[in-house]
């Protein structure tokens, strides 16, 4: 096999957008772009080839495949690379798309369809030799069931997690600490799946207590498989990422070569022919289990890309174009380390709140050991209609130490006016004992009063600068001679941004 793409169409929008492009128009090949009307004045759409208005509104706009597909043909695209979220684990999306004549920069529909439930996946990988959380899967969940499948969970023994088997990013699950809380728990589970997925199970698992997520890059191409290292995944908010970093610091080598070789075997199963990412849970006494295989590029992919050199973009466009890998296991080294922050439209001194508003003010720091990827600029709406992911911050230095010091140094200077945004708390998490040292899990941050701590001390530090700041620019005006040289360039940075 050997595909010769030209245009890539990209049925997405945002920063990821951006991310797929820049890889695509550094090979020569022409992108499309899609957008909702919401979307109409954003870089991407600027930045593609050429672009198609959808038309829906929000993110359902992005979610209609016959639209979709039927966009790609008209624009001449003969490659479709999904990003991710939306439609990028959907295998009868891929199966569209591919039964359209078009090539697919993913797994095949096989391997999604293997991986996309969750008790599905589970039963492949205890075939494979890969350890799963124990749990059981329930298969009615009316509300006469309830109680039976409290029955269930109090067999496997509080806490558990209740989980929506279809869904995915940390949304339709539920922990539940104890036995008075599961009915509540269950309820809202069943509620929020049945909303998202239409599922008509839910997976029931014990809840590993302090764990550590941890997950593997695995890249095949159907004959073979390769890792490209893990990522340290475990700083989370209602169950979903906000801090990822490559390499994990705080686990065994012995552990990670154990993650490694069954991340492996679990792709080699199915036949895995592209990039993809299996997700363990660690004990802190490193027993582990696996959670979830995720079938796409994920949002977290910077930090390998930054510790391995490899475009994670561009090699799935090599698998799809040759169906070959381009390397093999001894020829991925990594080097260094890489953080990345994920900055959310959201209010963590309010239980996580979604903000919405206009952006008034947007200044980016710079470094040359920085990776920054967005999609905003001043005077755009935020809106309720999208995931409250905005931006994604990513360093890299020689040591971890480096990464987390340039990370802080990004955070200080990032200056956003007209949103709530979680800057704050990503400051406060980097500079506490508990990150610099490494003791945390995926539970650290469920504390709301150390989350509010964490954001208000940040929140005052940055205060106590703009203030500092605005005084010496009053001070300049009244009694420029009186200055010294550090208090001149003080004066003359808060004056020359009239953001400030």
């Amino acid at each position: 096999m050997n595909k010769q793409l030209s245009t890539v169409f990209i049925p997405n929008r945002s920063e990821v957008a951006l991310r797929i492009q820049a890889t695509c128009h550094a090979r020569g090949l022409r992108t499309i772009a899609v957008y909702a009307p919401e979307d109409r004045d954003l870089l991407y759409v600027a930045n593609a080839s050429a672009a198609y208005p959808l038309a829906g509104q929000g993110s359902s706009a992005y979610l209609q495949q016959e639209e979709l597909v039927a966009l790609a043909l008209r624009s001449g695209a003969d490659a479709v690379h999904p990003g991710y979220g939306f439609l990028s684990e959907q295998a009868s999306f891929a199966q569209r798309v591919i039964n359209a004549g078009l090539t697919w920069l993913g797994p095949s529909p096989k391997a999604m369809a293997a991986m996309a439930s969750k008790e599905q996946a589970r039963l492949i990988a205890q075939q494979a030799n890969v350890p799963t959380v124990p749990g059981i899967l329930v298969t009615d969940i009316s509300a006469e069931a309830r109680d039976q499948a409290f029955t269930i969970a109090d067999h496997i023994g509080f806490p558990v997690i209740i989980k929506d088997p279809l869904g995915g990013g940390g949304k339709g699950m539920r922990r539940v600490m104890a036995a008075a809380d599961f009915a509540a728990a269950w309820d809202a589970v069943v509620t929020e799946a049945t909303r998202q997925t239409n599922t008509k199970a839910l997976l029931i698992e014990k809840y590993i207590v302090a764990g550590r997520h941890i997950e593997v890059q695995i890249a095949g191409d159907s004959t073979k498989v390769i890792h490209l290292f893990e990522r340290e995944c475990s700083i989370q908010r209602r169950h979903q990422k906000i801090i990822e970093e490559a390499p994990a610091a705080f686990i065994s080598n012995e552990l990670k070569q154990q993650l490694y070789q069954a991340a492996c075997r679990l792709a080699a199963a199915v036949a895995y022919d592209s990039i993809g990412t299996v997700e363990f849970i660690v004990t802190p006494d490193e027993q582990w289990y696996f959670l979830e295989m995720n079938t796409r590029l994920q949002v977290e992919h910077g930090v390998t890309e930054l510790i391995t050199g490899i475009d994670l973009v561009g090699l799935q466009i090599d698998l799809a174009q040759t169906g070959v890998l381009p390397f093999a296991q001894a020829d991925v080294q990594q080097r260094g380390h890489a953080i990345q922050c994920r900055l959310y439209a959201e209010n963590p001194r309010e239980r996580f709140m979604p903000s919405t508003g206009t952006l008034q003010g947007l200044t980016w720091p710079h470094h040359p050991q920085a990776r920054l990827e967005h999609d905003l600029h001043k005077g755009m709406a935020i809106t309720p209609f999208f995931d409250p992911m905005i931006a994604k911050l990513l360093s890299y230095g020689a040591t971890r130490e480096q990464a987390r010091v340039t990370m802080q140094s990004l955070l200080a200077r990032l200056f956003i006016a007209g949103i709530t945004t979680n800057q704050h708390l990503l400051a406060g998490i980097l500079q506490s004992a508990f990150f610099v040292n490494g003791v945390f899990h995926t539970q650290t941050l469920a504390d709301h009063d150390l989350v509010l701590l964490l954001s208000q001390e940040q929140q005052a530090s940055s205060d106590d600068e703009l203030y500092a700041g605005l005084a010496f620019a009053l001070a300049s005006e009244h009694n420029p001679t009186q200055q010294t040289p550090q208090e001149i360039s003080t004066a003359r940075r808060w004056k020359e941004q009239p953001w400030r």
